[in-house]
């Protein structure tokens, strides 16, 4: 005869069993639903499963959960860049990596986060417009968040980075042109190559961006000038200009050092030397202009 001591564990080994088994039926059963394209019954069974003691950390139910989530962002939500179904879904896979299981399993969670990284890095240059781009910035900080979990390569995220930072400072500059007023978004340009450049200082893109930033707010600031002003306002904007002129050379020279052929580049630096009276040097680069376009 059993002792009640171990009729009592038996009972108990018994019940946690059902309880295991229950728990992994619902998430069967949420399986089904998602084969069936019941997604709203999958979803609303899989969310329970998941908060269980027993399978909270049960690999397979974190997949299922996985991909009920990216089958409904797939059916539902491609248009929504905000979209919580594909954020569901991206923490299920992440869930999954932190579990540590088969190597099968954790391919199946860097395919998902892979993918759904893609589509939201593709959002991001979707809605990289003057109208858009604060959505673009919150996207581009989820991708950020996700994808070094599938590429852990310092290259490869700054690289990332870098293109998105180009493609950002462009939009402010549109802004800024659209309305020369909002001097904040001037600012933000230059903040945004500020950052290009502090991750990778050959840039040519925001070495000549910076370049002619610099050298077109001068430009501005002459034309912009009223010849009725009295000798000393004349001075300020003289001085100021010139100014302006000092802080686009250094950029401009190191745009033309990795690209001397580039024609903006020539333009643009004959027109800093000239208005800083360095004339030899103006027409150097002028003669070599010619010279390019004489080919």
């Amino acid at each position: 005869m059993l002792s009640f001591k171990k009729i009592l564990i038996f009972g108990l080994l018994f019940t946690f069993s059902v309880v295991v088994k229950a728990q992994q039926n619902k998430a069967y059963a949420a399986y089904i639903f998602l084969e069936q394209k019941q997604l709203d019954s999958a979803k609303a069974i899989i969310d329970i499963t998941i908060t269980h003691p027993e399978t909270a950390n049960d690999m397979q139910t974190w997949l299922i959960r996985a991909f009920i989530y990216k089958t409904i962002f797939n059916e539902r939500e491609r248009s929504n860049h905000n979209s919580q179904s594909r954020l569901e879904s991206l923490k299920s896979f992440k869930k999954m990596l932190s579990l540590k299981g088969t190597e099968e399993e954790q391919q199946q969670a860097i395919n998902g986060i892979k993918y759904l990284t893609t589509t939201i890095y593709n959002g991001v240059g979707d809605n990289l417009d003057t109208v858009h781009y604060t959505t673009a910035i919150s996207m581009f900080q989820l991708f950020k968040e996700y994808y070094p979990l599938v590429d852990s390569s310092k290259t490869n995220i700054q690289k990332k980075d870098v293109e998105f930072l180009l493609a950002l400072a462009s939009t402010y500059t549109e802004k800024f042109k659209n309305d020369k007023s909002k001097v904040e978004f001037l600012n933000l340009t230059k903040m945004t190559y500020v950052k290009v450049l502090a991750l990778d200082p050959n840039n040519i893109s925001a070495n000549y961006n910076m370049g002619i930033l610099y050298y077109n707010q001068a430009v501005d600031l002459i034309n912009q000038s009223d010849y009725d002003l009295d000798i000393v306002a004349l001075s300020d904007i003289q001085d100021n200009s010139i100014t302006l002129f000092k802080e686009s050379l250094p950029f401009m020279e190191k745009a033309y050092s990795f690209d001397p052929s580039r024609k903006e580049t020539l333009l643009g630096l004959s027109g800093i030397y000239f208005s800083l009276n360095e004339f030899e040097k103006s027409n150097q680069i002028k003669q070599k202009l010619k010279e390019l376009e004489q080919k």
